[in-house]
């Protein structure tokens, strides 16, 4: 090596050993900051390689079976199956192409689920409530069907799509049907039981608030809309009725017994179905009254309120697709007591169109009758009925129809329909010259075993008697 000039051995040595120090302990630093680096990046390489080649293996076998585990402690008696998952961790979705969750009495079952946009990491840390875990989550589902085996009910929903961020719901084709077919579903009930059967093609829930609905702190939403629904509903009369042992609630009864909160600012049904059958006998026709066309809106439904604040319903419908039926409906939140007001009309009509609901249901027919038109005003309080009818009619005729025949031949039938119509039945009536005409009075009590609707018309329906009536 070549020496220094001015410098002694000593410090030549110095000076060199110095120079090979620094020089060794700056190719040291890059060589482990390279390491730390190329160590680094094969450690996510092998997490990436993991995901993308083992991830679907990591989560049908391990985290599948730990989800299924963590409900059945949770939730005794129910049990979780999930069928093969699969999760893109570009788009943060994760996919289960079937999940079954059944308990003592239900069963849920769905086919495929895609949920996207959950912070995973602060799930799995716990970090987080879970309202902020799902604050920008979506999810899709296909083909759900739960069961209720002891209530010989089944509800289906073709897809279901819900969006926090966008903070709606949307339910395609949702149907509830019995598990049975109505012989069999009558048989298991020692008295009568309304069944039940509906279609809603499509329901959206707009304004859904999921952060508060996760939390358990209220419901709210600020719409729900049902598009052309149908509902039909038939009742066994061949049963006795079931003992009374305790008042059905009524609505504002039922919105008290809501714990959370509950608040919709609207709710709207449009071309909608309704049909209401009673059947008489094991294996006879059935009795049938049908309302087309129906639409509905009702604001202001919820479970908190001021003393003043109510729910306001107004509904509309072709009766035997004859004539339209309109009513509005305001329904106190808080009241004291069951207390609420109803009023609506009905159009001109042929009254003969409600004969294949009167035949069966009554016993009896109407022969002849036009109705020019109807109206009704009646105040509900403390379940005390107060009100109104008023109806232009005229021809009005009726027939008693035969229990065991169904006709209105035989002596005692004649008989006793023309005493009916003479004796008792006003077979017209319209304003005379001064404008003044029969209006039908409505005085009806509440009894304690009658439903809410149950009640109602048969308010309404005393002061049609009365209207009719000598």
């Amino acid at each position: 090596m070549r020496r220094v000039p001015g410098l002694s051995d000593r410090s030549w040595v110095k000076d060199r050993l110095q120079r090979v120090v620094k020089h060794t302990g700056k190719v040291s630093l890059r060589r482990l900051s390279t390491c730390v680096g190329l160590s680094l990046g094969a450690m996510v390489l092998a997490v990436a390689v993991l995901l993308f080649g083992f991830g679907g293996s990591i989560l049908n076998r391990y985290g599948k079976a730990k989800a299924e585990r963590a409900v059945a402690l949770a939730h005794p008696g129910y049990a979780l199956r999930i069928g093969d998952l699969d999760y893109a961790i570009g788009a943060n979705r994760l996919v289960a192409q079937s999940v079954t969750l059944s308990g003592t009495n239900a069963m849920l079952k769905v086919g495929r689920i895609s949920l996207t946009g959950v912070r995973w990491g602060r799930l799995l840390w716990g970090t987080v409530a879970l309202a902020d875990v799902l604050a920008k989550a979506s999810l899709e589902a296909t083909n759900l069907e739960a069961t209720f085996p002891q209530a010989h009910y089944a509800i289906r929903c073709a897809r279901l799509r819900g969006s926090v961020p966008g903070s709606n719901l949307i339910a395609e084709a949702t149907e509830l049907r019995s598990l049975v077919d109505d012989e069999a579903f009558f048989a298991a009930h020692l008295f009568r039981t309304p069944r039940f059967r509906g279609v809603a093609p499509e329901c959206r829930v707009l304004g859904l608030a999921y952060g508060e609905w996760l939390q358990g702190k209220s419901y709210r939403a600020r719409s729900v809309h049902f598009s052309r629904p149908s509902l039909d509903a038939l009742i066994n009369r061949d049963k006795p009725p079931r003992p009374f042992v305790k008042s059905p609630l009524m609505v504002h009864e039922a919105l008290a017994a809501i714990c959370q909160p509950l608040q919709v600012d609207s709710l709207s049904i449009t071309n909608g179905h309704l049909a209401y059958c009673e059947r008489l006998a094991v294996g006879a026709a059935s009795a049938v009254l049908t309302f087309g066309a129906v639409s509905m809106s009702a604001e202001g439904i919820a479970n908190r309120g001021e003393a003043t604040a109510a729910v306001k319903v107004q509904a509309q419908g072709d009766l035997m697709n004859a004539g339209t039926l309109k009513v509005q409906m305001s329904i106190p939140i808080t009241p004291p007591d069951f207390s609420f007001h109803y009023s609506g009309s009905l159009s001109a009509m042929d009254l003969t169109r409600l004969d294949p609901f009167l035949d069966l249901a009554m016993q009896t027919r109407i022969k002849s009758g036009s109705a020019q038109q109807a109206a009704f005003d009646i105040e509900v309080t403390a379940g005390q009925a107060r009100g109104r009818v008023r109806g232009i009619y005229r021809d009005l005729v009726i027939a008693v129809l035969d229990k065991q025949t169904g006709t209105a031949k035989g002596f005692d039938n004649r008989v006793i329909s023309f005493l009916a119509n003479v004796l008792k039945l006003r077979n017209a009536n319209a304003p005379d010259a001064s404008g003044a005409m029969k209006e039908g009075k409505v005085d009806y009590t509440r009894r304690p075993e009658e439903e809410f609707l149950e009640f109602a018309w048969y308010a309404l329906r005393s002061g049609v008697l009365d209207v009719i009536s000598h």
